[in-house]
C-alpha cells in the first residue's frame, strides 16, 4: 500500500495514528501508548519492533524513521571508534578502536593513561574530562535529526555517564529513553510540516 502523500495531517491526527501503529507494531495496551512512554524502556520495543514501526509509518504517512541510523550510531559508540575519533583530533595519534576496546575498565581515564604509555600522548589535567564532553557532544551530534528528544540531555551530563564507563549501560539508555511517542509523533509532524502536508495552525 502507497501512503496517499496528498494527505494533510493535523498534530492530533498524527499522534492518534503513531499511537495506533505503536500499539499494532508492539503488541502493547492502547492505555500504555502515553507520550511520554518511551518505547525500550515502557513499551519493550526491540529492534525489529523499530523496523517494522517504520515500516508502518512509512506506508501511512510516507515518512521514515531513521530507527536504523540510530542503530549504526549505536554500533559505533560500543566500538568505540567514535572516541577513536575524539583521540586523533586531540593528540594526533591514530589509535583503531579495535585496540582501544582492549583497554580496562572501560573509561576514559583508562584509556588516556593507555594512550600515554604505549603511544607517548602528552596528557595533562582535566582532558579526561574534556575528552568526555568532547566525545559526548560528537555522539548527540551525530543524532541531530532523530526521532529523540534530547533537548533536556546536556553535553556534561551525558559525559559523565561517558567518563565513569564507556561500555556501560547508562549512556545508552539515556539516550534511549527519549525515543519516545511525543518524540515519535514530534519527528513525523516536522517531515510533514517540511513537506506542506500538515494543517495550518495544526
Amino acid at each position: 500500500m502507497e501512503p496517499d502523500t496528498t494527505k494533510i495531517w493535523t498534530r492530533a491526527e498524527v499522534r492518534v495514528t503513531v499511537g495506533k501503529l505503536i500499539v499494532e507494531s508492539l503488541g502493547v495496551d492502547e492505555a500504555t501508548v502515553t507520550d511520554d512512554a518511551a518505547l525500550v524502556a515502557d513499551l519493550g520495543a526491540e529492534s525489529l519492533d523499530f523496523l517494522d514501526l517504520s515500516f508502518k509509518c512509512q506506508q501511512t504517512f510516507g515518512v521514515d524513521l531513521p530507527v536504523r541510523l540510530i542503530q549504526d550510531r549505536r554500533i559505533a559508540w560500543r566500538d568505540l571508534s567514535v572516541l577513536a575519533t575524539v583521540i586523533e583530533v586531540r593528540y594526533q595519534v591514530a589509535v583503531p578502536g579495535e585496540e582501544l576496546r582492549t583497554v580496562a575498565p572501560a573509561t576514559v581515564g583508562a584509556i588516556l593513561a593507555h594512550l600515554a604509555a604505549k603511544h607517548g600522548a602528552s596528557i595533562a589535567a582535566g582532558d579526561e574530562e574534556e575528552v568526555s564532553r568532547a566525545l559526548a557532544q560528537r555522539m548527540l551530534a551525530d543524532l541531530e535529526g532523530t526521532p529523540l528528544d534530547l533537548s533536556d540531555l546536556t553535553v556534561d551530563r551525558f559525559a559523565g555517564y561517558l567518563k565513569e564507563d564507556l561500555h556501560g549501560p547508562a549512556a545508552i539508555e539515556a539516550v534511549m529513553s527519549r525515543f519516545t511517542v511525543r518524540a515519535v509523533s514530534d519527528y513525523i509532524v516536522g517531515r510533514l510540516a517540511a513537506a506542506s502536508r500538515l494543517a495550518p495552525g495544526a
